[in-house]
């Protein structure tokens, strides 16, 4: 994070150099170099009419406090509009960190002619050899920015890539066995067929059992009008006792996917 800019030589020429004192504090060691610039905006409303004065490189640091001093030239006036108000434009200083800008700090740089009779009078073409500038130190403009600093990145900060057919195929079905599974007695669509057999074997164990005991139950009632009745202390076993003696095969489908 920067700390503090000093500008020296503040007013100064228009085509003296810049120079500013930087000073920054690193929170944790870096792996790779930072990047700092210098930049001139010509015109506000063209980025082509920016220019890029100098460029400083620094090798990855360690965590502390640092500060260094960041000389650069003019910017080059043939590649100025010369016929335009020069009376306001902006200087930038920004810090990069692996090609990502995480710090920027701008100032205005009002200018004027150091003769008050060209100040009265300007001519129609701009003569900078003139002209002096002044940065409003008191007024910088601090934005900072967001950026990924370590190369092992959070999951909220990946791009994934789009997922092919076949990937979404296998995500759909997922989230339909998901869904299914939240039901209760719904049979899902991928049960195994030795589940499907046990289940249909069970059910049709239950359908005989029952006509079993209804023809047993008729015998005993045409045999109780013929005789004397009987002490009952035995009593038929219905279906559902009959069946859970048995081992019951779940019904619950099995998770192809794991």
């Amino acid at each position: 994070m920067i700390s503090n800019v000093s500008v020296h030589n503040n007013p100064a020429k228009f085509l003296s150099n810049y120079t500013f004192e930087i000073k920054f504090e690193c929170l944790e060691q870096l792996t790779q170099e930072l990047e700092f610039k210098l930049v001139y905006v010509g015109d506000a409303k063209e980025d082509k009419q920016d220019q890029v004065l100098d460029v400083v490189v620094i090798d990855a640091v360690a965590p502390g406090t640092y500060k260094f001093v960041f000389e650069a030239p003019p910017p080059d006036p043939k590649k100025l509009p010369n016929d335009s108000d020069v009376d306001v434009s902006v200087i930038l200083l920004l810090a990069l960190y692996r090609n990502q800008e995480f710090a920027r700090v701008g100032y205005y740089v009002f200018t004027e002619y150091d003769d008050p009779e060209l100040r009265e009078n300007p001519p129609v073409k701009v003569d900078f050899e003139k002209l002096n500038r002044t940065i409003a130190v008191d007024e910088p403009r601090v934005t900072t920015f967001p950026i990924v600093w370590d190369e092992q990145q959070s999951t909220d900060q990946l791009v994934f890539a789009e997922l092919t057919e076949d990937e979404k195929k296998i995500a759909e079905l997922n989230e339909e066995l998901e869904m299914c599974h939240s039901l209760e007695n719904v049979n899902c669509t991928n049960e195994t067929p030795t589940e499907a057999n046990e289940l249909a074997e069970t059910d049709e164990l239950i359908t005989e059992t029952n006509e079993i005991i209804t023809e047993t139950n008729e015998l005993i009632t045409e045999t109780n009008e013929s005789t004397e009745p009987k002490t009952t202390n035995e009593t038929i076993t219905s279906a559902e006792q009959i069946i859970t003696n048995e081992p019951i095969v779940s019904t619950e489908p099995l998770n192809t996917m794991d």
